[in-house]
C-alpha cells in the first residue's frame, strides 16, 4: 500500500519485450482493419454536434479562425482543418482517408499504454493493459466521428507518457518535456473546456514525486499551469473575443443542467420560484418565424445577444401570456434563445435549474453519486443515451446485397454508405460481453489509491474527477467520458495484473 519509490533510473533497465510488441502490433492491426473496414465516418446529418463540428473544420479549412462561439468547442476543428484539407484531396474517398487518419491516431494508445506500464510496473502488466486499451469496445468506436473524443483521449494518454518519461530524466529534460504535455493538454483545454480541472489534477500529481527537490515539483506544477492556461488565454484573446465580443466561453450550461433534471428525478414547476413562474409563461409565447436550432444557427452562435431584430423582439415579448402548465416539461427553448439571446436565455435557464434543485439537496448529492457510479461501470441501461454509438445490424436498413460482405446502408449516421456488415455484426455482439470489464472499475480505483502509486492515482483522480463533473453539470452522455475511456484501462489492467500474481506468487509485481 505505500508509494511506489522504485529508483528512477531502474525502469530504464527494463528491455522491451519485442514479443509482447509483435503481439500488439498484429492484434492492433487486426482489430483496427476490421473496424475501419467495418463502419465509415458518419455523415453527421442527424448528430447535430458532429454537423457542428464538420462546419466549423470547413470554415478554419477556408482561412476563417474567428470561429469561437458561446456553444460549441473548436479545438477539435482547429486540430483537424489541416487534416481536412489534405483528405479532401482524395476526392470520393476523402472521406476514408480522414477516418484512416483518426484510426492510425488512435492505434498510438495502447503502444503509449504499455510503454508507460512497462516502465512503471513490468511488461506482463504492460501487455495486459495494453490489451484491454485495445479491445475496448467503447474506446474503438470514437474515432468513427467527427467528435473530439478520441483526440482528447489521446491527449490525455500522450500527456501520461511523457510525464514518466520525465520522472526518469534530468532536470533540463524533466522541464521541456513537462512543458510539451503541458502545451499538448493546454490545446485541448478550448476542444472541451471542462478538460481544465483534469489538467489541474496531471499538475498536481507532480507534488507525490519524492525522488526529485519540492522546488522542482513547485517548478513542474507551476509550469503546467503557465503553459496549459497560456495556450486557453491566447485561443481567448485571439480567437474567442474577436468571435463573439464575449470573454463568457458557454451559454449552453444553464440548458444543459435543466436537461439532466430528468435523470436527477427532479420536475421543473412553474411554482418554485419567480424565474420559474416567468419562464413557463415565455414558453407560451410563440415565434412569427419557424425557428431552427440545428444547421442554421451554426454562425449565429457568436452572436451571444438576440438572433431576430429589436422589431421582431418586440412583437414576439408584446404577446399576451397564455395559460401556464404547473408542471414544465423539458424542452429546448429555441424561441428564446433567438429573441433573449443565448446568453441570456440560459441565465435564466440556469436560475430555473437552482429553483428546481433548491429545495433537496441530499437527493441531488444521491443522484450526482447514482450518475457517477452508472459511468465508472458503464452501466448498459442508465439512461437516457446509449453506450454504443455505431450502429447496430438492427439500426440500420440495408440497400443491396454487396459483394463479400460490403453493403451500402442508410440509418441515423449512414446514407449510402458501404458498411462491412459481418464486422458491423461482430463488433455489436461482442461490445456488451468485453465491456463487462468495466465492472472492476470501483475496485480498481480503490485498489490505485489504496496503492498510492503516482500514476495510477493521477489516472484515478483524473477520471473521478471528469466523471463528477459530468454528474453535476450533464446529462451522463457517453460522448462526454469518451476523453476518460483509456483511464478505466490504466486502473484496471494493473489491478486484474496484481490478481493474476496472487495466483502466480512466483511472478512479483514491482
Amino acid at each position: 500500500m505505500t508509494e511506489n519509490r522504485e529508483s528512477p533510473s531502474h525502469s530504464l533497465l527494463r528491455p522491451i519485450n519485442r514479443r509482447h510488441l509483435r503481439l500488439l502490433l498484429l492484434a492492433t492491426a487486426l482489430i483496427q482493419a476490421v473496424m475501419f473496414l467495418s463502419y465509415p465516418l458518419g455523415t453527421g446529418s442527424n448528430n447535430d454536434n458532429e454537423s457542428a463540428q464538420k462546419y466549423l473544420i470547413g470554415e478554419v479549412a477556408r482561412g476563417n479562425f474567428l470561429v469561437g462561439n458561446v456553444r460549441y468547442n473548436t479545438g477539435y476543428a482547429l486540430v483537424m482543418a489541416p487534416f481536412k484539407t489534405l483528405t479532401d484531396g482524395f476526392g470520393r474517398l476523402s472521406e476514408r482517408a480522414l477516418l484512416l487518419l483518426q484510426v492510425l491516431a488512435s492505434c498510438a494508445l495502447p503502444f503509449l499504454v504499455y510503454d508507460i506500464m512497462r516502465k512503471r510496473f513490468d511488461s506482463r502488466c504492460a501487455l495486459i493493459t495494453a490489451t484491454l486499451v485495445l479491445v475496448d469496445p467503447f474506446n474503438l468506436q470514437w474515432a468513427h466521428f467527427q467528435l473530439p473524443g478520441w483526440l482528447l483521449a489521446l491527449a490525455t494518454v500522450s500527456a501520461l507518457w511523457l510525464a514518466q518519461l520525465a520522472w526518469s530524466g534530468p532536470r533540463r529534460r524533466r522541464l521541456g518535456v513537462v512543458a510539451l504535455a503541458a502545451l499538448l493538454l493546454g490545446v485541448m483545454s478550448f476542444t472541451r473546456f471542462n478538460y481544465a480541472p483534469l489538467i489541474a489534477i496531471y499538475g498536481l500529481s507532480f507534488f507525490m514525486w519524492r525522488h526529485i527537490p519540492f522546488r522542482e515539483r513547485l517548478t513542474l506544477f507551476g509550469l503546467v499551469g503557465a503553459v496549459s492556461g497560456g495556450i486557453l488565454g491566447a485561443y481567448i484573446t485571439l480567437i474567442h473575443i474577436p468571435s463573439t465580443g464575449t470573454s463568457t466561453l458557454s451559454c449552453t450550461a444553464g440548458a444543459t443542467l435543466v436537461a439532466s433534471l430528468p435523470d436527477k428525478n427532479f420536475q421543473m414547476r412553474a411554482s418554485n420560484g419567480p424565474h420559474s413562474t416567468g419562464y413557463a409563461q415565455l414558453l407560451t409565447l410563440r415565434p412569427r418565424r419557424n425557428v431552427d436550432f440545428y444547421g442554421e444557427t451554426y454562425p449565429l452562435w457568436r452572436v451571444p445577444g438576440p438572433w431576430v431584430g429589436d422589431e421582431e423582439a418586440e412583437v414576439f415579448f408584446a404577446q399576451p401570456f397564455g395559460e401556464i402548465q404547473e408542471e414544465i416539461d423539458i424542452v429546448f427553448p429555441a424561441a428564446l434563445y433567438w429573441h433573449l439571446g443565448p446568453c441570456a436565455a440560459d441565465a435564466l435557464l440556469y436560475d430555473v435549474y437552482a429553483e428546481t434543485v433548491s429545495g433537496d439537496f441530499l437527493k441531488l448529492a444521491v443522484a450526482h453519486k447514482d450518475a457517477v457510479f452508472n459511468m465508472l461501470i458503464q452501466h448498459p441501461d442508465a439512461p437516457p443515451f446509449p453506450l454504443q454509438y455505431l450502429d447496430r445490424p438492427e439500426k440500420l436498413t440495408w440497400l443491396d446485397e454487396g459483394w463479400l460482405g460490403f453493403q451500402r446502408a442508410e440509418s441515423r449516421t449512414y446514407n449510402g454508405h458501404r458498411l462491412w456488415r459481418p464486422g458491423v455484426v461482430i463488433y455489436s455482439a461482442l461490445f456488451p460481453v468485453l465491456n463487462l470489464i468495466k465492472l472492476l472499475t470501483p475496485l480498481a480505483l480503490v485498489a490505485a489509491f489504496w496503492r498510492r502509486d503516482w500514476l495510477l492515482v493521477t489516472a484515478a483522480a483524473m477520471l473521478l474527477t471528469g466523471l463528477v463533473l459530468i454528474a453535476i453539470a450533464a446529462t451522463i452522455e457517453p460522448r462526454y467520458y469518451a476523453s476518460m475511456a483509456p483511464l478505466f484501462m490504466i486502473l484496471i489492467g494493473p489491478f486484474l495484473a496484481r490478481l493474476l500474481n496472487r495466483l502466480r506468487p512466483n511472478h512479483s509485481f514491482h
